[in-house]
């Protein structure tokens, strides 16, 4: 499926719906999957999908711990989050192209709870981090947890 002709990320992640449910459901079984969540060891690699228009797609899962979670509360969220969601996408031919790699995250979460997502900067790749509870819903969360996350990652 070519996407070029779409120009918003809305409109991507409605044709990404629409054409591409299976490829959605596979990222979804790899965000609820324990393969997902970030291991210490050296040798583990966060799982990822080839997706149909060329770019690579990874995931990580990190447990969230009580100081996330007080500022959470703080900020005015009733859920509780479980897990920080880190979607990286790749383009082995140059910079990942943002409306494309927009899109891809906005057909992945619900429109209601799109807000809560939040975008690293990290040069040719897009970088997403989101907070999800125990179901994997997302949890809505200050932008200012994620400051100097660019330069962790």
């Amino acid at each position: 499926m070519s996407i070029n002709h779409l120009h918003t990320p809305s409109t991507v992640a409605t044709e990404l719906r629409r054409h591409e449910a299976d490829t959605l459901r596979d990222i979804h079984s790899i965000l609820h999957h324990p393969r997902s969540l970030a291991r210490p060891a050296a040798s583990w690699r966060p799982p990822g999908k080839t997706l149909p228009d060329g770019l690579r797609l990874t995931v990580t899962r990190h447990r969230v711990g009580e100081r996330v979670r007080a500022r959470v509360r703080g900020f005015g969220e009733d859920r509780e989050p479980a897990y920080l969601v880190t979607l990286r996408i790749t383009d082995a031919r140059g910079a990942v192209d943002p409306v494309r790699a927009e899109g891809w995250v906005r057909a992945l979460v619900e429109n209601a709870l799109v807000d809560a997502v939040h975008e690293i900067p990290s040069g040719r790749a897009a970088t997403y981090v989101w907070l999800v509870d125990a179901a994997h819903h997302p949890v809505h969360s200050p932008a200012s947890l994620f400051a100097g996350y660019s330069a962790a990652a």
